[in-house]
């Protein structure tokens, strides 16, 4: 008699999942950073700019990405990214974009730095998306330990 082999699961640390499934409606941004891994900016104001210079509200250390690169404007419970004329592009869902209104869960790049925008009043995330979503990155280089709120890479101001 054969006995089932069980499949390995690749779960993210525990602190992943917490901050993925954080209980507040605010809208967030996480960031794929070479080097840094996994990280997550919330998105509190009605403009964020994001971009290469230390003057934006996200900063993102990366050659691919302008100092100025685009921005995110919110509008009711909404927002929309805008790309600031930026050298590399910008992309959402693997087409290149000049304004478009992001939706949950939407696949976000700034040259080539990976995001996926996290919208609000989203439902409570399961541990079969969080183990997907984990699963999805880290076949793209993601640091699995790496899940940093403050970093000398990625900055709030």
């Amino acid at each position: 008699m054969t006995r089932p082999v069980k499949k390995s699961v690749i779960e993210p640390p525990l602190d992943v999942q917490q901050r993925l499934c954080s209980v507040d409606n605010m809208a967030r941004l996480i960031l794929n950073c070479e080097g840094v891994g996994l990280v997550m900016r919330q998105l509190g104001r009605d403009i964020v700019m994001i971009g290469r210079s230390s003057l934006n509200q996200i900063v993102i250390d990366h050659p691919t990405v302008s100092a100025q690169h685009a921005a995110l404007l919110r509008t009711g419970n909404s927002y929309s990214l805008k790309d600031l004329n930026s050298t590399n592009g910008t992309q959402v869902n693997g087409n290149f974009v000049t304004d478009v209104e992001l939706k949950d869960g939407d696949n976000v790049r700034f040259g080539s730095v990976i995001a996926v925008f996290a919208g609000a009043y989203r439902k409570p995330c399961s541990r079969r998306a969080i183990r997907n979503f984990w699963i999805s990155i880290s076949g793209k280089g993601a640091q699995p330990i790496a899940f940093a709120m403050a970093s000398a890479s990625l900055n709030v101001v």
